[in-house]
């Protein structure tokens, strides 16, 4: 026979708490605010185990990491809780989980109840969820014991879909037909009150149901079709015999000692059940995989569950050895755990303002959007569905599945460009998914489209060609030749103008100054030159072609202008240009009347006085 390990002494057993509360304080559990929900329920026997043991048991319901996570339960529901021994539970759960801030729900005890073994306990985190009060109700249930209803509600959700009722049991013990019809009886006292609440609820049962197997009365009742119609996350075929000890809660124990049963682990008479709304994976749901009883490797049937070795946690025989220990010493059952995922909570981020673009411009408005659950694990957050639609400048609508936090997923929305003006464009963001907080939200994002430049010769019309005529002296040095540049018709919805620079040209002509940028309402001045040094009498022409565009914005596009020039090489003089620059105009004018009747300068038909025969020869050759 399979003995249990040696050692189960008083000081071996006070010791069994020590390493888990150092592992407590070091983990910090106070600073785990993770809202994905782990539901205990424990028939913790009156509490008369050993204290040591059952703090170990608690506390390690809070770092079982079998499915691949750790995390403090949300929810302790216990089973078999006198009034009188309020006080020591209150101590366990102060011991077992410090600085987690566990409230005890509404509890409450009939006439007789403690006699019977005890009443419903149940313990919740604060931070995780809040009790509805005036839900709560009592139901009788036989064996001179009611089963309790919560109504619990998460925080930081707002949608009825974030709230669960929870049902725990004692039902009716022994394998008598009076025993499992009274427990039917009050299988359907729970079905009733359940299916009162109406469709669609979202429903856990738990506790001591003590059925021994799945054609019974009570079992069939409480999975029947209706409202509340509780399905086993384990399913619903036989859970006796060796092939099924996974499924055993009862009893971690052979011996039969200090007011806790023996018998050995061959009975499943703990239960987690739930409701179709926690089946579907939306919202409030079961997490896959994770039903499982505490400590029960599978290979203890009808053993103690400290008997040899213990394997409950893959590849750490003495973490579960250690575990083993304290559940056969704590209880005569042991726990059920049971990890259920939150509903999402959609969270949306998209630039304020896109700036100024140019019409034609192809933009996208990216909007990120995640489901910002707080969980410890991926598992522990419920899909969330976000559709995404743009209005008012803003196009496209896309349907994703919104990555958990600090992750994201994008839609990229197209920014309608083709007519100029101010936008104020909407991203319109839901998710249809059940229990989300902020299930509606929407983002708005600013900024001008713009028309583009209009580059002109002209300030009156567009003028994309123009002729540039000009004289000069011969040797007369580098001449200069200006132009305006015209921005035609600019305004606050128009993009402004660059001049890139200007090509073609060649010697005698050449480029001073062609780059200007941000033309607005003023026209700028582009400048050319004409070396005439060393150029024969004649006409000069050169054409350049001006490259242009708009400001470096986006949608913005190129273009250019062609510049013609005509400059005349003057021969052996204009009678009237005294000043030799090639032309007569005001400055030869000037000169002249500032010779007016001397021999001086202007005296152009040399007969020895400037008078008014040079003057007619000056006006004949004007310009």
């Amino acid at each position: 026979m399979t003995q249990r390990r040696p050692g189960l002494t008083r000081q071996f057993l006070a010791s069994l708490t020590a390493p888990v509360m150092a592992a407590v304080a070091a983990l910090g559990l106070a600073a785990d605010a993770s809202a994905q929900l782990r539901v205990v329920n424990y028939n913790g026997a009156k509490f008369i185990g050993n204290s040591a043991a059952i703090r170990s048991v608690l506390a390690e319901t809070a770092f079982d990491d079998k499915p691949g996570f750790a995390v403090a339960p949300a929810i302790i529901a216990f089973q078999e809780v006198p009034q009188s021994s309020l006080t020591t539970l209150a101590g366990h759960m102060t011991a077992a989980f410090p600085g987690v801030p566990y409230a005890r729900a509404t509890y409450t005890t009939a006439s007789g109840e403690d006699g019977a073994g005890g009443a419903q306990c149940v313990y919740y985190r604060t931070d995780l969820l809040s009790e509805v009060v005036a839900s709560h109700v009592d139901i009788s249930t036989g064996a001179s014991r009611n089963t309790d209803r919560w109504l619990f509600q998460l925080v930081g959700y707002s949608s009825t879909a974030a709230r669960f009722y929870l049902y725990s049991s004692h039902l009716k013990a022994s394998n008598t037909s009076a025993d499992a019809s009274e427990r039917n009886s009050g299988a359907i006292a729970i079905r009733n009150n359940a299916d009162a609440l109406g469709a669609n609820q979202h429903i856990i049962y738990l506790g001591d149901y003590n059925l021994y197997t799945n054609t019974e009365a009570a079992y069939v009742t409480m999975t029947a079709a209706g409202n509340g119609r509780a399905f086993d996350p384990i399913g619903g075929s036989d859970w006796t015999g060796s092939g099924n000890a996974l499924k055993h809660t009862q009893s971690p124990r052979d011996i039969t000692a200090d007011g806790l049963v023996g018998g050995a682990m061959d009975d499943r008479f703990d239960f987690q059940l739930s409701s179709s709304e926690f089946q579907d994976s939306d919202g409030l749901s079961i997490i896959a995989g994770t039903y499982r009883a505490f400590g029960n490797d599978g290979q203890h049937y009808n053993l103690a569950i400290n008997a040899g070795n213990n394997f409950y946690f893959p590849g750490n025989v003495a973490r579960s050895n250690a575990l083993a220990d304290a559940l056969f010493a704590a209880s005569d059952h042991i726990p059920l755990i049971v990890d259920y995922r939150v509903p999402g909570i959609l969270s949306a981020n998209m630039q304020s303002t896109f700036g100024q673009v140019i019409v034609g411009a192809s933009v996208v408005i990216p909007v990120q959007v995640s489901n910002a659950a707080n969980v410890v694990a991926a598992a522990g957050a419920a899909p969330l569905s976000v559709t995404v639609t743009g209005s008012n400048g803003l196009f496209g609508t896309q349907t994703v599945t919104a990555a958990l936090a600090p992750g994201s997923t994008t839609v990229n929305l197209a920014l309608g460009t083709s007519t100029p003006g101010a936008v104020s464009g909407l991203a319109s963001i839901s998710s249809p998914s059940e229990g989300v907080q902020n299930a509606t939200t929407s983002r708005t994002v600013t900024g001008t489209v713009l028309a583009h430049a209009r580059p002109s010769w002209s300030g009156k019309s567009v003028v994309t060609t123009r002729t540039v005529s000009t004289k000069t002296a011969p040797d007369s040095g580098v001449v200069e030749i200006p132009v305006s540049l015209h921005n035609f018709g600019y305004s606050s919805l128009q993009a402004r103008l660059d001049c890139f620079g200007a090509s073609g040209l060649s010697s005698p002509f050449s480029v001073i100054d062609a780059v200007e940028t941000n033309v607005a309402a003023t026209p700028t001045t582009l400048r050319f030159g004409f070396n005439s040094n060393g150029r024969a009498p004649g006409v000069y022409e050169a054409t350049a072609t001006i490259a242009v565009g708009d400001e470096d914005l986006p949608g913005g596009t190129d273009s250019t202008l062609t510049l013609n020039f005509s400059v005349t090489v003057s021969g052996a003089g204009i009678p009237g240009d005294l000043d030799g620059n090639g032309v007569v105009n005001g400055a030869d004018l000037a000169i002249l009347l500032g010779a007016w009747g001397t021999a001086g300068p202007g005296d152009l038909n040399n007969d020895g006085v400037v008078n008014g025969a040079d003057l007619a020869v000056l006006l004949g050759n004007w310009g």
